[in-house]
């Protein structure tokens, strides 16, 4: 088993902001558009299909920021 050293763990909680402030940026932007509630975790369908499209456009919005040299990949090396 591989050891987390306390460089991986401060990566680790900043993707997880970056893609944290993203999903709820999103998840407020289908809300006005969609003039929709914001998802809740629970188990109705429509929730979990907006939860999914907010964290995936999260996911792919934080990979295109990196790849255009926005924000950094990591920020300890």
């Amino acid at each position: 088993m591989a050891s987390i050293d306390g460089k991986q763990i401060i990566n680790m909680l900043y993707h997880a902001t970056i893609e944290s402030v993203l999903t709820i940026g999103f998840s407020q932007i289908g809300k006005k558009i969609l003039k929709s509630q914001t998802p809740k975790v629970d188990f109705s369908m429509g929730d979990i299909g907006m939860l999914t499209l907010d964290i995936g456009l999260a996911m792919a919005t934080r990979d295109m920021l990196i790849k255009q040299g926005i924000i950094p990949a990591d920020i300890m090396k």
